[in-house]
């Protein structure tokens, strides 16, 4: 898969390449409005993703033949032909190519993508949806159409298409306290407070019962996913120049910036002075 990068959003002008018989289209990114989208995407000639990697942004696939894996952290799930799935901004993925798979994505963002979520039952943990093989036709003629003019109209349209042919989930009163918690975490992780302790008292929940939860719908403990969250945030960090530990361990959530690099060694395999001279070498 292309890799779509944070100069790619900045780019004042559409561009469109064409190589191997793949389709790459990007937008600027400027938007004021409340989702923007970034890029539209066929791609026929998928690789293999040797490794996990975060994007800055959501992503809508959708597969139009073949077969492969999805990769989280959360476990595999098998997409093929008229599946719709979904990756999240900092949460690792990897998309395996077992069966010569060819899939279109657009990429978005704003605070309308969270709404959308939530509505949809749309979560990391249920974000494979299967029988969509119809739209094949509307999403191949729509990125053929998309132009410099138009490209921005047409990737939000075929976006909001797409989901409005989606079922919303018959969510249960726990699903959408999940999905409320996982919201906050997501906005709060840098608080060096937030603990299930102080989501239960801001829910108004006991902590047992969230962490029960938590952990049946998630499939990881809220301490992992806070975890996780957190050591997320900190590799961002890192790949955007910040190079002092106790900066990125008090910005990431952590007080104590010997815990902190505990914690991201055991998550990472090396340690963040480790991590920050591989970064910077890499970017020499």
């Amino acid at each position: 898969m292309l890799l779509i990068s944070r100069i790619c959003f900045k780019m004042f002008v559409v561009m469109q390449m064409k190589y191997n018989e793949n389709i790459c289209k990007f937008a600027s990114g400027k938007s004021n409005q409340s989702l923007t989208t970034y890029a539209f995407v066929y791609e026929k000639n998928a690789p293999q993703e040797p490794a996990f990697r975060t994007n800055d942004f959501n992503t809508i696939y959708f597969v139009t033949q073949g077969a492969g894996t999805l990769a989280t952290e959360q476990g595999k799930k098998r997409i093929n032909a008229g599946k719709i799935f979904f990756t999240f901004k900092q949460i690792p993925y990897k998309i395996q190519n077992t069966d010569n798979i060819q899939y279109m994505y657009i990429t978005f963002d704003g605070s309308r993508a969270e709404d959308l979520f939530a509505h949809f039952g749309i979560t990391p943990l249920n974000c494979v949806f299967d029988g969509y093989e119809g739209l094949v036709a509307f999403w191949e003629s729509s990125i053929i159409k998309a132009s410099e003019k138009n490209l921005d109209l047409i990737s939000e349209s075929v976006l909001y298409y797409t989901l409005g042919e989606m079922v919303p989930s018959q969510s249960t009163g726990e699903q959408l306290l999940l999905s409320e918690i996982v919201k906050y975490v997501d906005e709060n992780f840098m608080d060096g407070k937030l603990n299930l302790t102080a989501i239960a008292t801001h829910f108004g929940y006991n902590s047992k019962y969230l962490s029960r939860v938590f952990k049946d719908s998630m499939g990881i403990t809220f301490s992992d996913y806070l975890t996780n969250a957190r050591i997320q945030h900190a590799v961002f960090l890192i790949k955007q120049n910040v190079t002092s530990v106790k900066n990125i361990a008090l910005l990431s959530g952590y007080k104590d910036p010997l815990y902190f690099s505990n914690v991201f060694k055991s998550k990472i395999g090396v340690s963040p002075k480790e991590y920050i001279a591989k970064t910077n070498s890499a970017n020499l």
